[in-house]
């Protein structure tokens, strides 16, 4: 058959108006996607394989023998590592105990500090008021006072000290509104009728038997000097 008589065959599927043999545009475009995706997956295999035979090529010349003997020496290090983590830790766990048993001494030694310092003030103003000096078994006048009296005193960071309550707020006079001073304090306990042994100069000469004369007040009171500390400690505080 010549060329002529086939051209038209050729020519008549493209003349035609119909469109039933022609791909529609919205599958050709995801046809389209799809060549591309699997473009960019072929060349991503690809890089992997080449660096993967770099990494081979690298290794051609090592030693088997070399190799295990280098693994080996990773895996011992790894167990020193180990090993001496375990050692570290231990060592941390130790001594950060004993950091915290030597910051809770401290702060015990603090506080006894803070308490002696505060005994001492305290023991000045009870002498500065005529406390008794005279002790006996290791007992001090001001000692049984103090046992007693030592909690309504709070020291100032500038050494003084402070008549407080129970709140821990100062005690304040109830006519002159101010707060009462240490001195004051104490000083109110020389017409107690046991505190006020504890005082030199509070009584007044003998008025009759077990009497030792009468307090600032005029008040009689029992005549306590004849007693040893033990004794007036039970009095005072029974």
């Amino acid at each position: 058959m010549s060329e002529e008589n086939k051209a038209p065959e050729m020519e008549a599927p493209a003349s035609s108006g119909g469109n039933e043999d022609m791909i529609p545009r919205a599958e050709t475009e995801n046809l389209v996607k799809a060549l591309k995706a699997e473009r960019e997956t072929r060349k991503q295999f690809e890089r992997e394989l080449k660096e993967q035979r770099e990494l081979l090529k690298r290794f051609e010349g090592v030693n088997p023998d070399e190799w295990t003997a280098a693994q080996a020496e990773l895996a011992e290090a790894k167990q020193r590592e180990a090993r001496y983590s375990e050692a570290r830790d231990a060592i941390e766990a130790k001594y950060s105990q004993q950091a915290s048993e030597a910051a809770k001494e401290a702060a015990a030694a603090r506080e006894a500090l803070a308490e002696y310092q505060k005994r001492y003030a305290l023991e000045k103003v009870f002498y500065a008021a005529g406390g008794r000096t005279d002790a006996a078994d290791g007992v001090s006048f001001f000692d049984m006072l103090a046992n007693q009296i030592g909690a309504s005193f709070r020291q100032e960071a500038d050494g003084s000290l402070t008549v407080v309550d129970s709140a821990g707020d100062p005690v304040l006079d109830k006519e002159s509104g101010k707060r009462i001073s240490p001195d004051d304090f104490i000083s109110s306990y020389k017409v107690h009728p046991i505190y006020g042994t504890f005082f030199k100069g509070a009584k007044g000469a003998g008025a009759g038997i077990g009497m030792g004369g009468t307090d600032a007040n005029g008040i009689p009171v029992e005549d306590l000097r004849s007693l040893n500390t033990t004794e007036l400690f039970k009095r005072a505080f029974s």
